[in-house]
């Protein structure tokens, strides 16, 4: 198609706009999508967030209270983030993430959780309650030991182990290592006082030594402070999975703030490249116009003396061109007419000087 018309200048310039509109849209669209895509990530890895931290809330009722029912929360919570950290993965092959990312938390994650299942379990075996485990392994020793003649009321026998119990106990509460000795000792010094006579007695002081030197040993394990023994471990594990879940968030933000700049310029580009093509066709345009109604004024300008054409081929647009060859026709039907008036009046003047001689 010849854009030789006014007709087709306006059509190349509608089209120029619609297309320049339409790859404006297109690739608004193609980035805005990506854009929401990226944010509905990092909206999920924000919940994430958030199922991590209700993770250590259950972490931390249940070591306060020890109560099982927490724990099953916290599994149901681990599960819940592990489904959307799958749904997260797709991502990372998108974007070209590394997928050492999405593996570090997963791997993080399951030994955050293979640890506190470890801490569940040790607490469990030192009792949820005064009842169970070996505390309430120690409390039926101490109600039988308590019931033997023994440990009458206000033997030196009783006053020894009543101060073992309350050593105990105090370890119990401050998890101080020294309350826990001394309870050994006092226990210890009990044990070599009974008669080798009596030997049920003996029997059952050995056990109640075996299961405070147990307790202790365990409560050693789990920690003696927050950050101690199994307690500290999974606490550190915990604060891994955090900041390998932060690390995912900082791999995220690069990518969203350059789709932002590219639908920045994009947008610009597109913008500019249409305006600047629409603005050369317009110059083109108008300077075709202007040269060819220039050559129409000199053209009538002219034939008022001579007979001179249009040359169409300086004529720009088909519509000037098709009026120059009806111009054209013009001057050369003047010029039949002229020339035959011409040849008339000749006739004319000839024959009046023949009519005068006669």
């Amino acid at each position: 198609m010849k854009f030789d018309s006014i007709k087709s200048r306006l059509v190349l310039m509608t089209l120029i706009c619609v297309i320049g509109m339409g790859m404006l849209v297109a690739s608004q669209h193609y980035f805005t999508q990506r854009l929401i895509n990226l944010n509905q990530q990092r909206d999920l890895l924000l919940r994430m967030g958030q199922d991590l931290l209700q993770m250590r809330r259950h972490e931390k009722d249940f070591l306060l209270r020890h109560q099982e029912s927490y724990f099953h929360q916290f599994n149901g919570r681990a599960e819940t983030f592990s489904e959307k950290l799958n749904t997260l993965s797709p991502l990372f092959a998108q974007y070209q993430v590394s997928n050492d990312l999405g593996g570090d938390l997963a791997e993080a994650l399951n030994e955050y959780q293979q640890l506190f299942r470890r801490v569940v379990n040790l607490q469990t075996e030192i009792g949820l309650t005064y009842n169970s485990g070996l505390l309430g392994h120690l409390h039926e020793l101490e109600e039988s030991l308590l019931n033997d003649p023994y440990f009458a009321l206000g033997s030196e026998a009783l006053v020894q182990f009543d101060a073992a119990r309350l050593a105990l106990r105090d370890f119990q509460l401050t998890k101080d290592q020294f309350h826990a000795t001394h309870a050994l000792q006092l226990v210890g010094y009990l044990k070599s006082r009974i008669d080798n006579g009596n030997e049920s007695l003996r029997q059952r002081i050995v056990a109640y030594q075996l299961a405070v030197t147990t307790l202790v040993s365990h409560y050693q394990d789990l920690g003696l402070s927050h950050n101690e023994g199994l307690q500290g471990t999974f606490r550190a594990e915990a604060h891994n999975v955090e900041s390998r879940l932060g690390n995912i968030d900082k791999a995220l933000q690069p990518l969203i703030t350059e789709q932002e700049n590219r639908v920045k310029v994009y947008s610009i580009s597109i913008a500019v490249m249409t305006s600047i093509v629409l603005i050369l066709v317009l110059i083109k345009s108008f300077a075709t116009f202007h040269r060819a109604f220039a050559n129409f004024v000199m053209f009538f300008y002219r034939c008022k003396r001579q007979y001179q054409k249009i040359d169409t081929r300086k004529l720009g647009f088909a519509e000037f061109k098709s009026l120059a060859e009806l111009a054209n026709e013009m001057v050369e039907s003047r010029k039949s007419i002229e020339d035959r008036l011409a040849s008339v009046e000749a006739e004319l003047a000839q024959q009046t000087k023949a009519s005068a001689k006669k």
